[in-house]
């Protein structure tokens, strides 16, 4: 499996014949009105902690609480029946699937799976006896843990005011917005027609970015293969044309850079919320990785007006510029 759409669509797909524990059948009911076709129902999110509990309730006064908790999911899954390693996989995505945040018609989900699995969980218990399943399901030490999860709520939450500030402004361009258009997207001589037309193509983006930050589904998950391979250690997040639902992939430069202070707060929250916005622009408008914060983003002739356009690090640091984000030092250094 490359992408959590595929890790959804297999979960829907094998809660559409009942085929749990009989103890585990008000959980297996629930959870197949959870996962609906197009995403998570946040309204049925409660049976996510009830089978965390229910794991929980099946390890007290049972030695090493990890080790029962893998024995309970093993009995829910009858491997006395075949694709027991399925449905054990279906329980532990589940069991590390979390519903962080609910505002209104959002919610933002996280998939946290174990930091032992190298794969997704489907993949990584596929073909396992019963002994060596065991092993891998009390594995339970999550990627991201919650003060990480929390963290990306409030990222999104940061660039989803963001999203609807600068579509605001972009919707009506005062003179100051205009200047702002030109400094990320122009070169020096720009004529007024051609920033005026860069602002409509940049109201219209981020219409779709505040709508996706505003959504009744916003999923941020590991992407455990691409984690484990060791390639991915310098790439902050990333995207997949791949799946259907708003999904984030999250990665350890971001957590780093999410990372709380003493007084609890993430001096560098505004990263984060550029990278969210960054993402997005790949999502839904098709932007590419043309240039990095570091290669220097201001237009010229090595990188054209018509490539800032698309480059998504350029509408992130824009949509930062246009909320006072950013400090004078890090426009002169980003704009080179």
């Amino acid at each position: 499996m490359n992408v959590f759409t595929e890790v959804y669509n297999k979960s829907v797909e094998l809660l559409k014949a009942p085929a749990l524990d009989e103890s585990w059948k008000a959980i297996e009911a629930n959870l197949k009105t959870l996962l609906e076709d197009d995403g998570p129902n946040a309204g049925k999110a409660k049976v996510l902690d009830d089978l965390r509990d229910q794991l929980r309730k099946a390890s007290k006064g049972k030695g090493v609480a990890k080790t029962a908790m893998a024995e309970e999911i093993i009995k829910a899954s009858k491997t006395s029946a075949a694709g027991y390693q399925d449905r054990a996989a279906l329980l532990k995505t589940m069991q590390h699937f979390h519903m962080v945040a609910k505002k209104g018609g959002q919610s933002i989900w996280v998939v946290d799976p174990p930091k032992a699995f190298s794969t997704w969980p489907y993949d990584q218990l596929a073909g396992k006896n019963e002994a060596d399943l065991k092993t891998e399901l009390a594995a339970d030490t999550e990627v991201f843990g919650s003060g990480n999860r929390k963290m990306m709520s409030d990222s999104l939450q940061l660039a989803r005011k963001w999203s609807a500030d600068v579509q605001i402004k972009l919707g009506s361009p005062d003179a100051k917005t205009l200047e702002k258009v030109k400094r990320w997207f122009h070169a020096e001589g720009a004529s007024a027609e051609n920033v005026a037309a860069t602002a409509a193509t940049l109201a219209e983006g981020f219409k779709k970015i505040h709508a996706t930050c505003n959504s009744s589904r916003v999923i941020f998950s590991d992407r455990p293969h691409l984690r484990a391979s060791g390639t991915w250690d310098n790439v902050y997040a990333s995207v997949n044309a791949a799946d259907v639902m708003p999904v984030i992939y999250i990665f350890q430069v971001f957590l780093k850079a999410g990372k709380r202070n003493a007084l609890g707060s993430i001096p560098k929250l505004w990263l984060c919320a550029l990278t969210v916005v960054h993402e997005l622009t790949h999502k839904l408008v098709r932007t590419e990785d043309i240039r990095y914060d570091d290669d220097g983003l201001k237009p010229g002739d090595s990188f054209t007006a018509e490539q800032a356009l698309k480059n998504a690090d350029s509408w992130a640091y824009f949509a930062a510029d246009m909320v006072g984000a950013l400090s004078k030092g890090t426009i002169t250094k980003v704009l080179v």
